[in-house]
């Protein structure tokens, strides 16, 4: 069972990876504004941001994401597969790097970094509480294959991109709130999900794919910058919420220490 678990982890990491990377954005071009705006003698008026719409959803999201270098997530699952996890990612200098410390009942505390196409996994007493060193490309190895796509591209681009095939419907609920004291539109965003990108439905696997219903409807929290600041949505009364911070200043990613590597496969 637990075995079966641990390889079912690659589609809930990259879920994860796949909302953190249409989540991912700068602070510049509000700092940038910041700044211009403290040169003015008299303040300008905030200027009204249009609703996003079906047909401009994915196109003003990835503009506005396109110069992401780092940023911090945290997800909760709540319901029979209760998890949680946080995590950071890093696409600066053409990297795609992430670590994800995840934690469910069944496999306790997990956690998968990938730095320099390299993957690490801290099983924690299963691997000895060391993190298990395996090539993505191996495909020999049970973990490489498993976790094969992983860190494919986690650009905002190629994240938002998952979804532009799949995208139904995009409508404001017209309501605000404030995530992390940055005041955001709420927007309610219908997937089919018959249509999301191939990699994503692979790595769900044949069950996972099936399970899934016809459509998501996701909820996303979006700055005015077009920056999202959280998504959320339920499948099957599994309720997954996702936050977004540190734009620009994500915690570093970075590959464990020599002494806290192993290549000894745990099973």
């Amino acid at each position: 069972m637990l075995r079966s678990r641990l390889f079912a982890l690659p589609a809930a990491v990259l879920l994860t990876a796949t909302l953190a990377a249409c989540g991912g954005g700068s602070d510049s071009p509000s700092a940038e504004k910041t700044s211009a705006s403290s040169e003015k003698s008299t303040p300008t008026p905030t200027p009204e941001v249009a609703e996003l719409t079906t047909e401009d959803f994915v196109a003003r999201l990835t503009a506005a994401q396109k110069d992401v270098t780092s940023y911090d997530i945290a997800m909760t699952t709540t319901g029979a597969a209760a998890s949680s996890a946080t995590g950071s990612v890093s696409t600066a200098d053409g990297k795609q790097d992430m670590a994800i410390r995840m934690s469910t009942a069944e496999t306790g505390d997990i956690e998968v970094r990938m730095v320099g196409g390299m993957l690490y996994l801290n099983l924690a007493e299963l691997s000895g509480g060391l993190f298990l060193q395996v090539d993505p490309n191996d495909p020999s190895n049970p973990f490489g294959a498993a976790f094969s796509t992983l860190g494919e591209d986690l650009s905002a681009s190629a994240g938002v991109a998952n979804l532009e095939a799949a995208l139904v419907s995009v409508t404001a609920t017209g309501d605000s709130e404030a995530i992390d004291g940055t005041d955001t539109q709420v927007y309610e965003v219908v997937v089919d999900t018959t249509k999301i990108a191939p990699e994503l439905q692979s790595s769900l696997g044949a069950d996972g794919a099936a399970a899934l219903p016809e459509t998501i409807t996701y909820t996303y929290w979006i700055d005015a910058d077009d920056l999202i600041r959280q998504v959320a949505f339920d499948v099957a009364g599994t309720t997954t919420t996702t936050t977004f911070s540190n734009f620009g200043a994500g915690a570093p990613v970075e590959a464990p220490p020599a002494d806290q590597i192993t290549t000894e496969m745990p099973f």
